[in-house]
């Protein structure tokens, strides 16, 4: 994995007196990202369009200078910068060496003879986690493109019109600050989503000036500065076809040991984390089956129980001989390493803290590239949302009246933690509908509150109609009557991919780590959402995965209930954290000044302290304020 950054200057007339300065700043801005090997290539056109492309190189597959970027072919009108892991790139390669002489053992070249032969269409022939820029100097023209499920970032920046004078990129937005093109003013639309859901959802970002270029999207701009964005890939591809209950297994079965297998590619030792649960599991138990040597795994373990599964990891760990890893914390740890992982943000997020910490862990022991079994919830149900929304509609709002509803609720409230009530009181009240169950369930903070955060009343009203807009063009997307695979596509393509995927990328490569999915393999993902929901749904969490993976798995993980990968925030922000959190949450921000309201912020952290509400209100608000006073001020 890599850093990559560049701009475009379409004035011939606007070129900076150093104009090489902002692309080195881009750059020195990427260093922790790829500390092996630094490229930069100046471009000029006959038009006067002069592009700027950068790239920090983090080495994992061809270690020699052969990898070297930005990489040109032979007669330098075609040049390439990437962020990338292609798994089939020997399958590639073999597919275009009789049309191509190639230099190098590189997944880069092969990119670059893949875009030569088939342009924007070697994108549907692509397996793996990518970031890219190609420039294509016979057409003056910019490709840039971004994976299918959104593993690698990918953001940008226009300057002006749409028609503009300049266009950046790069692989984090704390490049595209540091470019020094970038207006600092917070994006109230960003703000709004993050304080829904404590993360930000694609193409907002934090920054007004900044986009994120979308999961499964590319963009193209010419050399007047006219751009366009198009999704290239859908995970619904084939229509669903009734099959077998033993076929269904089998496939699921091939297709994960199929991932695993092309993510085993590396030249630089190679680990797993283990958690002990399902998906981290399947991966270890693959991993062993083919491995000749143990392989390395690593998990974080709590003295609180109720948040420890290093007994769980151990005992998979033992199963299939493992090297084990066991990074035990404490609050006191958490508040020493805090300064160092909030600097390791490149955007704020409630999330991430914990990958961080285990990143660290495996980079000291000497990982470059470590497996992960994200996303394995999302595809098959391992979630609470998977049996709480249909319950939800099939039980308690069709058989409870709703004077008796609103009357436990008040009493809940009165009563108990607000949290849960208030979320059920929107229900009740009808302030969402249909599928918009979904985003109830994982909101931050409800609309009521979200309404009183903001110091702009009618700015956030403005906001809460344009993300019901944006809420029902993907819930749109979903398969109709299929509630299961309704939900799992909300949780893929709005959790996983705006929260999980980004925290996994940044605090990983912040040690430098590389980290894989195979549960995010696009084929795996396509064959899940091919199977009808009825097949996935037994009533009990991951169910057809526990059964396509039962020779593997031991009956005490396919029995274990899902405990969460989580700190016990809840404990430790009421003891050696509250003297970091409680001073940045009440002090003042100008950069917030008519955006976020300074006694709302207060009663959050008052309501905390009361046990009204649970530790990931505070928490967020306290990440952004860390967030926007380090890189804003």
């Amino acid at each position: 994995m890599c850093g990559i950054a560049g701009y475009i200057n379409f004035d011939p007339t606007g070129h900076p007196e150093n104009p090489g300065k902002a692309l080195r700043n881009m750059l020195d801005a990427l260093r922790h990202r790829g500390p092996d090997d630094r490229g930069e290539e100046l471009i000029q056109t006959e038009n006067g369009v002069t592009l700027h492309l950068g790239h920090q190189r983090f080495s994992i597959i061809d270690l020699t200078q052969g990898g070297h970027q930005p990489m040109s072919n032979d007669d330098k009108s075609v040049w390439v910068s990437t962020n990338s892991e292609i798994y089939n790139y020997k399958e590639l390669r073999n597919e275009l060496s009789d049309k191509f002489q190639f230099h190098s053992e590189s997944d880069t070249e092969v990119l670059l003879r893949a875009y030569e032969h088939w342009g924007i269409q070697c994108l549907d022939k692509l397996v793996g986690m990518f970031s890219f820029a190609i420039w294509d100097d016979k057409k003056e023209a910019l490709f840039i493109a971004r994976d299918r499920l959104g593993v690698k970032p990918l953001y940008y920046n226009i300057q002006g019109k749409q028609q503009g004078k300049k266009f950046a990129f790069a692989s984090e937005l704390r490049s595209l600050l540091a470019s020094g093109f970038i207006d600092k003013s917070i994006n109230p639309t960003g703000l709004y989503h993050y304080l829904s859901f404590g993360h930000f959802i694609a193409p907002e970002t934090i920054m007004q000036s900044v986009r994120e270029l979308k999961p499964g999207h590319y963009l193209w701009i010419d050399k007047n500065g006219n751009w366009q964005e198009k999704e290239y890939w859908h995970p619904f591809g084939g229509k669903q076809s009734p099959v077998t209950s033993p076929e269904i297994q089998e496939q699921i079965k091939n297709s994960i040991e199929d991932s695993i297998r092309c993510r085993r590619v590396s030249d630089v030792p190679l680990g797993a984390f283990l958690s002990g649960g399902i998906d981290s599991s399947v991966l270890v138990g693959n991993l062993a089956k083919v491995s000749e040597d143990p392989i390395t795994t690593l998990t974080i373990g709590f003295a609180e129980k109720p948040f420890d599964e290093s007994e769980y990891a151990q005992k998979i760990a033992d199963r299939f001989q493992t090297r084990h890893h066991l990074l035990r914390l404490n609050e006191k740890q958490l508040l020493q390493s805090l300064p160092s992982a909030l600097s390791a943000m490149d955007q704020p997020t409630m999330d991430g803290i914990n990958t961080y910490l285990i990143s660290r862990s495996a980079h000291e022991i000497g990982l470059k590239v470590v497996l992960s079994g994200l996303g394995g919830d999302e595809l098959f149900g391992g979630y609470p949302s998977f049996q709480l929304i249909p319950k939800l509609r099939k039980k308690w709002l069709k058989t409870i009246p709703k004077v008796f509803m609103k009357w436990g609720i008040g009493l809940s409230k009165g009563l108990f933690a607000a949290d849960p009530a208030t979320k059920l009181e929107h229900w009740v009240q009808g302030k969402l509908s249909g599928a918009h169950e979904y985003f109830l369930i994982r909101a931050l903070f409800c609309q009521d509150q979200v309404l009183n955060l903001f110091a702009d009343r009618e700015r956030a009203q403005t906001e809460i109609e344009k993300d019901y807009q944006r809420t029902q063009r993907l819930i749109a997307k979903c398969p109709a009557n299929d509630l299961f695979n309704q939900i799992s596509y909300l949780e893929t393509f709005h959790y996983l991919q705006n929260m999980l995927l980004r925290d996994v990328d940044m605090m990983s490569m912040a040690h430098p780590l590389e980290v894989r999915v195979p549960f995010m393999d696009h084929r795996l993902v396509e064959v899940m959402f091919r199977l009808p929901g009825k097949e996935k749904n037994s009533g009990v969490a991951k169910s057809l995965l526990t059964s396509s993976m039962k020779s593997l798995l031991p009956e005490s993980v396919q029995r274990r209930k899902k405990m969460g990968f989580t700190f016990p925030f809840e404990i430790w922000m009421r003891g050696a954290l509250r003297s970091e959190i409680e001073p940045v949450l009440l002090s003042s921000m100008k950069q917030l000044d008519g955006l976020l309201s300074k006694n709302s912020v207060e009663k959050v952290w008052n309501d905390f302290l009361a046990r009204k509400i649970s530790w990931s209100r505070p928490w967020a608000l306290y990440v952004l304020k860390s967030w926007i006073n380090k890189n804003l001020s």
